[in-house]
């Protein structure tokens, strides 16, 4: 059974759990949709290979756009859109970060499988007091996650930022060269 049948049979407080660290990052729309590729996949390997990531990642999107492909099929207006949304905004997202897409994924991935070792571990007296710390500690981890991930966000909005001034700065000096070459232009034709 893979991983995501697993996680979609946890009881409540479990699924709970799962739910605080899917979000924009990596959809649990995707997640479910691309269940069994997503798992085929080494996220872990690619986190730390730009090159293995970028291809993931168009791999992934190519999975999407099978996936909307069918879904256009069967009409379904809200899937539809929804997806084309996720799409875009993960194009966006990890085309120039493409590792940081394989280190989302792989989190998620991770923290699931602990989720499942600890809804099966017996709870009795005295552990379940240390899942009760540890449900404050995964807590702490899912906002140092979303922290994390905020940070790189506001990593990647600056550089954007960056060449999108280089960019208007090259224009601009393009665009007084051209005015400089037609006035010398025009005034040696007066001449």
């Amino acid at each position: 059974m893979s991983q995501w049948n697993q996680v979609q049979q946890l009881e409540i407080k479990f699924l709970e759990q799962v739910d605080q660290f899917y979000d924009d990052n990596f959809p649990m729309e995707i997640r479910h949709l691309l269940a069994q590729w997503i798992e085929n996949q080494d996220w872990e390997a690619a986190s730390n290979n730009e090159t293995m990531a970028t291809i993931l990642l168009q791999n992934l999107l190519i999975q999407l756009d099978e996936q909307l492909g069918r879904v256009s099929k069967e009409k379904n207006l809200l899937l539809i859109h929804n997806l084309k949304r996720i799409r875009k905004v993960l194009q966006g997202k990890f085309h120039g970060n493409p590792m940081h897409v394989a280190v989302v994924i792989s989190n998620c991935l991770r923290e699931e499988r602990r989720i499942l070792a600890a809804a099966n571990m017996p709870v009795q007296g005295p552990l379940e007091k240390s899942l009760q710390s540890s449900s404050v500690s995964e807590r702490q981890r899912n906002v140092e996650h979303k922290v994390a991930a905020i940070k790189n966000s506001v990593q990647m909005t600056e550089q954007d930022t960056k060449y999108l001034e280089d960019l208007q700065d090259e224009f601009d000096y393009r665009y007084k060269t051209i005015q400089t070459m037609e006035s010398s232009s025009t005034i040696q034709m007066l001449a």
